[in-house]
């Protein structure tokens, strides 16, 4: 796989591996197998997190709707008027996720049927937490402004 990695990337490759990063990834995928790591009752944990934030005057996502899909929390957002590029929708998904934010947090962007979604998985893992190892598994589905 071979080509420009962004729109001005004229040199088609990076100068190192991730590799100096890749066993903090593998220790949150080897929490998450667990079974019992995702916790429950989700609209208690983080409900209240995300709707502070979201609640700002100057927030540039609003909260539309919120479910529970299996272990995975769903929060429905609508961005308001001016958040209407990757660049700012992505800054402010990062931005709330970072309010329920755990010791590890891995998110990945996807887009489905034009809203823009990022799965976040945040928890406990390893040795930097007094607590038993356990997360949260959220998909935050940003519809964008209408233009």
């Amino acid at each position: 796989m071979g080509g420009r990695r962004w729109d001005i990337d004229e040199r088609g490759h990076g100068i190192a591996s991730g590799q100096a990063f890749a066993p903090n990834v593998a220790e949150l995928g080897e929490a998450m197998a667990d079974p019992g790591w995702v916790t429950e009752d989700p609209e208690n944990h983080l409900l209240p997190h995300l709707k502070a934030a979201c609640s700002k005057a100057d927030a540039p996502l609003r909260i539309a709707s919120f479910r529970s899909e299996g272990e995975v929390f769903v929060v429905e957002l609508e961005a308001r008027d001016g958040t209407d590029s990757i660049g700012q929708l992505r800054r402010a998904a990062v931005a709330l996720a970072a309010t329920i934010a755990e010791e590890s947090t891995h998110i990945r962007q996807k887009k489905k049927d034009g809203v823009i979604e990022f799965d976040v998985a945040t928890g406990s893992v390893g040795s930097e937490t007094d607590f038993a190892p356990h997360g949260h598994l959220v998909r935050l589905r940003i519809q964008p402004s209408p233009s």
